[in-house]
């Protein structure tokens, strides 16, 4: 049986398409909660704006992420990968 864990992307608003079909792409390994509109604003009042991406991966596919995909990775926060699976992947 697998086994998944919560997991949160930010991305920019332009890399949210790009990066959102990257994930619909793992198929069954990740399982898409909700995406949901962010912003924030800089001293100056300059306007960011992101999308959140929530989910459920596979932990074995975070892990892959983690170690063969950094700028993906860079977006991702996951609640826990068991540090066995880690280690199966670390070369």
């Amino acid at each position: 049986m697998k086994e998944f864990t919560f997991v949160e992307f930010l991305f920019t608003i332009d890399e949210y398409p790009q990066e959102l079909g990257k994930l619909i792409a793992l198929g069954k390994d990740f399982k898409l909660i909700k995406c949901d509109d962010e912003f924030d604003e800089d001293d100056d009042g300059l306007r960011f704006d992101y999308k959140r991406v929530s989910g459920n991966i596979n932990t074995m596919t975070a892990s892959v992420i983690k170690l063969q995909n950094p700028t993906l990775a860079g977006k991702m926060r996951i609640s826990y990968i068991p540090e066995e699976l880690k280690n199966k992947y670390r070369t």
